[in-house]
């Protein structure tokens, strides 16, 4: 279980939070709040990328904030992709499983299925810089979920997708978190994501204490 007790972040150019909750494996939380709120930096924090001011961030009850970020059992999906333009997609996607891009026969498999399942599977060779915005999210979805981390960050996975890859997606992160056991942590500024992933909301909006 991932669990946040009293953290305290913000100030300056966000609002000050103070935050509490807890997700099991197998929930989705959807992160939500208007721009500027402090959703990406509450996943950075989490990630390890930002300490907080106070507080303590626990999974299975161990703290996780004297961990560096490489030691975090954390995948994290940035709002910027962050694909390697002079990669191929598969090649790209075989970075989930280790940092030299080896992969086995079972693992290539796991990708084909991945990105046919996310309706890619025709990019697979393809170079990110030939991509759309929204098949280049998904590509960068498909690497997060690839990963075997207990937890995963999603930063608004949805935005550059049409109505039907939209739900496509939603449906396969909720089979991730369900089938997989994962504890998957979203931001989303649709109030509707909320329902169709089955999730518990965060709303920051309800968080801000009066410390700026």
């Amino acid at each position: 279980m991932l669990k946040a007790q009293s953290l305290i972040f913000g100030g300056g150019p966000i609002p000050s939070h103070k935050i509490n909750f807890e997700v099991s494996p197998g929930q989705i939380l959807l992160i939500s709040g208007p721009s500027g709120i402090g959703k990406t930096t509450l996943l950075n924090i989490i990630s390890g990328f930002v300490p907080p001011v106070s507080g303590d961030l626990l999974l299975d009850n161990k703290s996780l904030l004297n961990k560096p970020v490489w030691e975090r059992p954390i995948s994290l999906l940035f709002q910027a992709k962050n694909l390697f333009n002079h990669m191929s997609c598969r090649e790209n996607l075989r970075l989930s499983f280790s940092p030299n891009g080896w992969t086995n026969e079972e693992q290539d498999r796991l990708i084909e299925q991945t990105l046919l399942r996310l309706g890619i599977d025709h990019l697979i060779d393809r170079m990110p810089p030939s991509l759309s915005g929204g098949e280049e999210q998904r590509v960068a979805l498909a690497r997060a979920l690839l990963k075997q981390d207990q937890i995963i960050l999603l930063d608004e996975p949805f935005s550059a997708l049409d109505k039907e890859n939209r739900i496509n997606a939603i449906d396969f992160i909720k089979k991730i978190a369900t089938q997989h056991n994962r504890s998957i942590l979203a931001v989303s500024h649709n109030s509707d994501d909320a329902t169709k992933l089955g999730a518990s909301v965060l709303d920051l909006t309800k968080t801000r204490t009066n410390a700026q």
